[in-house]
């Protein structure tokens, strides 16, 4: 069997004709199809990888905003906490510190309490020791322990300092006189000697009556000026009664 050539090569032909229309017709529009296609895909894709990568920041933002919102929450906790213990602290201090303060005005009331309770006590005392005194010196007291009183008295005016001697001076008045009260009737020689002693001491001359008051127990009070001389047993009760010695 003989090979026809014409009908081989037209065979070619056609088959390359063929070939040429599929690529002309089909291939092509398929080829940019497919193209399109993979275009279109990979936009797609694209656009998923996009909004992937957007979804993955807007999660580690969240997550950030979060881990943020969890740390300043420990830190509003922890300030709170120490604001409030502060403020314990504050108020627990200002009530030891008014309950100090309390407890100082308790102890000063308590002990001036006891303080006037002593000083009244003593008052008293002294007055029960000055009644009872007052009232066995006038049982005791006489005439003779009345001359005995103005003998000392006479006694300390000649020892009087000079500095005391000047005072008595400076309290005498030259308008009122000399002003003396005896529990008893003195005697000339006893007047005589303390007119004496004081017009020693006021450097003038000096001429003093003298009162009787039974009152006085025993002993004189004698008046210069502002200046009291006392040496009777009525004052001293009086003094020692007061709290005075």
């Amino acid at each position: 069997m003989g090979i026809n050539w014409t009908t081989f090569f037209l065979e070619i032909v056609n088959f390359l004709v063929l070939v040429w229309l599929l690529k002309r017709f089909l291939y092509r529009p398929v080829k940019a199809m497919v193209a399109r296609r993979r275009r279109e895909v990979e936009a797609r894709l694209a656009e998923a990888e996009k909004r992937r990568q957007e979804a993955e920041a807007l999660k580690r933002r969240y997550e950030n905003r979060l881990a943020d919102w969890e740390a300043e929450k420990k830190r509003a906790w922890e300030q709170l906490r120490q604001e409030l213990e502060a403020e314990r602290r504050r108020r627990l201090q200002a009530l030891e510190q008014e309950l100090d303060e309390q407890r100082r005005k308790a102890e000063a009331v308590w002990e001036q309490e006891k303080r006037e309770w002593r000083r009244h006590a003593e008052e008293q005392a002294l007055q029960l020791g000055a009644a009872f005194a007052a009232r066995l010196l006038e049982r005791l007291a006489d005439e003779h322990l009345h001359h005995r009183l103005v003998a000392l008295l006479l006694e300390d005016l000649e020892k009087l300092p000079a500095e005391e001697q000047a005072r008595i001076r400076s309290a005498a008045s030259v308008t009122e006189p000399i002003q003396g009260v005896s529990a008893w009737p003195l005697t000339d020689a006893e007047i005589q000697k303390l007119n004496q002693v004081l017009s020693w001491i006021l450097q003038s001359q000096t001429e003093m009556g003298f009162s009787v008051d039974p009152d006085l127990i025993a002993g004189v009070r004698i008046d210069v000026g502002a200046y009291v001389i006392r040496a009777n047993l009525h004052d001293e009760l009086g003094f020692f009664g007061h709290g005075h010695g």
